[in-house]
């Protein structure tokens, strides 16, 4: 970042464009997300909101609060157990598969509307 800058500006992170949102592939990276912006001076979820994916304990601990993506963790471990067994079995070939398990959105500070 080069320059004067204004605290409290999506500018301040070095952005031509600043994004209007950053969609973590993850919940750890989301919540470095959350440092980098606040140390760029961008407000969340003010100039930038943020998502990660996972649902993890410290997103409801950040600050702000990470909205997130909680997947059915229990539905992905029977689908892997399910498989496996069947590959070990010899009854299911080994060809790429996609499979969708429910998920929720869990809305918190880190995108302007927490459920709670």
């Amino acid at each position: 970042m080069t320059g004067e800058t204004t605290p409290g500006t999506a500018g301040n992170a070095g952005l031509d464009d600043p994004p209007d949102a950053v969609f973590a592939y993850n919940d750890l990276i989301a919540i470095g997300a959350l440092r980098a912006l606040a140390e760029a001076g961008c407000r969340v979820p003010e100039d930038v909101a943020v998502v990660g994916i996972d649902d993890i304990e410290e997103g409801r601990f950040s600050s702000p609060t990470l909205t997130t993506i909680a997947p059915d963790k229990e539905e992905i471990g029977r689908l892997a157990v399910r498989r496996l067994v069947a590959r070990i079995e010899g009854t299911e070939v080994a060809a790429p598969l996609t499979v969708q398990t429910p998920f929720r959105l869990i809305r918190r500070e880190s995108t302007g509307s927490p459920d709670s």
